[in-house]
């Protein structure tokens, strides 16, 4: 009776965990995300976008080398506008394209930045460039003397690099630091020992190697919506 009442209890949870899996599917690094727009983290979680591009007129461009899209208009057909601020992602051939901050919006070009998430897991990873401007002290010579006997400060623009982290459970966004994935991956505590040792200015390639491994070892899963 006892080995009966076993079974039963195997066979119920293999039947649970099967239902589990078919209703949902692991988040990798080549999940494939229908493409659209997607208003909320819900909506991303569920893989169902509020709109896809049949039911909008979209004007963005992209760029495959710095793996952003800048959007200048969202509407759909009927006519109704889409606040650009409102939405949380864009999905282009599959792969997420996360809303960046405002401060990155482009006052020129009246387009805002949606960046591509080159690492998808629990923790996602996302980049993108700013364009930056510093002054810089600039000498004329004497080419007699060779001396200076004149300085100024001349404008240099320049691009810098914003390295950025994606919680998917809850959707928080920080910068990609060693400080914030101690935070973040503080539920592996092997991991989180490894990540602490690496020191206050750690390699990027190891800290980007220890945000891989944990996705490895803690996947999170997607709605499964045939």
């Amino acid at each position: 009776m006892m080995k009966q009442a076993t079974l039963a209890i195997v066979l119920f949870m293999t039947a649970v965990a099967t239902r589990a899996q078919s209703d949902s599917l692991m988040l990798t690094k080549n999940f494939q995300f229908k493409d659209g727009v997607y208003l909320s983290l819900d909506a991303l979680h569920r893989n169902t976008p509020d709109f896809t591009w049949e039911d909008v007129e979209a004007v963005l461009t992209t760029s495959a080398r710095a793996f952003v899209a800048k959007v200048a208009l969202l509407k759909v057909k009927s006519g109704t506008p889409i606040a650009l601020h409102s939405v949380l992602a864009i999905a282009l051939e599959g792969v997420p394209y996360l809303r960046v901050a405002d401060e990155t919006v482009s006052k020129h070009e009246q387009a805002v930045v949606f960046a591509g998430l080159k690492v998808r897991g629990k923790i996602a990873y996302f980049a993108y460039e700013r364009d930056t401007t510093e002054l810089v002290e600039i000498s004329a010579y004497n080419p007699l003397t060779k001396k200076p006997f004149r300085k100024g400060n001349v404008p240099v623009k320049s691009s810098l690099t914003i390295e950025k982290i994606f919680y998917f459970p809850n959707g928080r966004v920080a910068d990609f630091t060693r400080e914030k994935l101690l935070e973040w991956i503080s539920d592996d505590r092997q991991l989180w020992n490894t990540v602490n040792e690496l020191g206050p200015e750690p390699d990027r390639e190891k800290l980007f190697k220890c945000l891989l491994i944990y996705d490895d070892r803690n996947p999170f899963y997607i709605t499964n919506n045939p």
